[in-house]
């Protein structure tokens, strides 16, 4: 089977839930026999037409270029983002992306010959591209699915109206079936859905770690007592960090953490480690390449994700997979996840206090640690296996093909 996966967005520091997850799926795919390609935006104005990985490949559509000048606004502070938007953006930037993309889509769509059409997040520009040209008889019936991959975020579109992204996303749904990364981020589908007349069928599936990739490493010594490996965005409360590390260098004046990661804190939050005298405590990295995460969750005894909004939590799943111990929060994608004191520690999202205690809950009892990741891995193992997921998601391409 030739399956288009379609992106609105592809972070291009290669990072996220879902771009993790269309490279370990891509892998399984090709071991069915089946091909993947992966077409989103151009992120830079500068990004190749295509880049070739051993599994899949990723073809850059440029449109008129609106995505790639939302990334140069992302890049600035978040302050200052709406002052420098009227400037780089034109009332009727969307209708003319769309229209670009439409054509490029289509030619596309014509040589390639996809038996389905998976798309990913596809909130505000692909979705109202594919009406189009299901529309114009492009599509000659190929199935469409969507996988929504998170809960509601603030959206501002370019001719200034202000939504979310979910509520575009159910303005257009040209989707034979909807599929969400968890039962909270299904509510929400079905209930915009409903309030709009959108009759489409929406379906949760959680997502699946490939075990053979990430699984424990007990001759790795541990070089940090703290790992946290995502986006450097307040939705991640990464700026919780400082003052965490602030009262634990109180009692472990030798800790050290670990952290990966873009975004729009990272100068912020590198400046207040600096304030609080703790830059010395962590080890911040960047961006890493995907092979190489693995590896450095394995060297670490905790791995924290605090996260204000989260729709799920693959790089929890990911500690998880490989009997790290982790923190997380008790709202919306983890709570779906983790069970408090069983498979991992949870605690209220917003609460220094309470990630400083399950942080040193955790540092002080080795045996709990060792207790918490066994368990951590065993939940991988009985629900979030990529092989269950790609059994049940194949079953779903058969079923739309076939109909």
């Amino acid at each position: 089977m030739k399956i288009l996966h379609l992106c609105d967005s592809l972070n291009p520091a290669g990072l996220g839930g879902y771009e993790s997850y269309l490279h370990y799926l891509s892998e399984h795919l090709v071991g069915r026999g089946d091909v993947s390609v992966v077409v989103t935006q151009a992120s830079r104005l500068d990004s190749p037409e295509h880049i070739d990985f051993e599994f899949y490949s990723i073809h850059f559509l440029t449109g008129n270029h609106l995505e790639a000048r939302k990334w140069e606004l992302f890049a600035l502070p978040e302050e200052n983002r709406e002052q420098h938007a009227s400037v780089m953006f034109k009332k009727n930037d969307l209708e003319l992306n769309i229209a670009a993309l439409e054509t490029q889509l289509s030619d596309f769509i014509c040589e390639f010959k996809p038996d389905i059409i998976h798309a990913h997040s596809t909130y505000v520009v692909f979705n109202r591209v594919l009406a189009g040209l299901q529309e114009k008889g492009v599509l000659d019936k190929i199935p469409l699915i969507a996988m929504i991959h998170g809960r509601p975020k603030p959206l501002i579109l370019p001719s200034g109206e202000r939504t979310t992204d979910i509520e575009s996303f159910s303005d257009v749904c040209p989707f034979d079936l909807v599929l969400a990364v968890s039962q909270n981020v299904a509510t929400v589908l079905d209930e915009h859905f409903s309030r709009k007349g959108v009759t489409v069928p929406v379906l949760p599936l959680y997502l699946g770690i490939d075990l053979s990739v990430f699984y424990p490493i007990p001759e790795l010594e541990k070089k940090w007592d703290i790992a946290f490996l995502g986006r450097l965005e307040k939705m991640k409360a990464v700026d919780l960090f400082p003052e965490m590390l602030g009262v634990l260098k109180q009692d472990y004046p030798h800790l050290k953490m670990v952290m990966t990661g873009e975004g729009s804190l990272k100068e912020k939050l590198l400046t207040d480690f600096v304030s609080v005298d703790v830059s010395h405590m962590v080890d911040y990295l960047g961006v890493i390449e995907t092979d190489d995460v693995p590896k450095l969750i394995n060297q670490s005894r905790i791995f924290i994700y605090p996260s204000r909004e989260e729709p799920f939590g693959l790089s929890i799943l990911e500690a998880m997979a490989c009997e790290v111990p982790v923190v997380t929060t008790n709202v919306y994608g983890p709570l779906e996840i983790n069970t408090d004191g069983v498979d991992g520690l949870t605690i209220n999202p917003d609460n220094v206090d309470e990630l400083v205690a399950a942080v040193r809950t955790l540092l002080e009892n080795k045996e709990l640690r060792t207790q918490i990741g066994k368990e951590g891995r065993r939940t991988v193992e009985r629900r979030f296996d990529i092989k269950k997921h790609l059994e049940s998601l194949s079953n779903i391409y058969q079923d739309l093909v076939v109909s």
